[in-house]
């Protein structure tokens, strides 16, 4: 699954990746700063709108915004 995020920063990414990592403990997360989209991605989770749903609250939890990335969706 990819998300875009409004991540900015190293401190950024660090915050939600372990969001991520504690809600989602048998995933793998990574966080793109450098495209436009500051894509998150996981690997080994679901790719479904309940799943994509509890990722986006995770990041608004964590004080960020997201959207997922549907297929053929990224701007980079």
């Amino acid at each position: 699954m990819q998300f875009k995020t409004n991540a900015k920063c190293a401190g950024c990414s660090g915050a939600i990746l372990d969001a991520m990592r504690s809600r989602f403990p048998n995933a793998e997360w990574s966080l793109d700063l450098n495209t436009a989209d500051k894509v998150l991605q996981g690997h080994g989770i679901p790719e479904d709108a309940e799943h994509a749903a509890q990722v986006i609250k995770t990041l608004e939890e964590t004080g960020f915004k997201g959207s997922w990335i549907t297929q053929g969706e990224t701007n980079d």
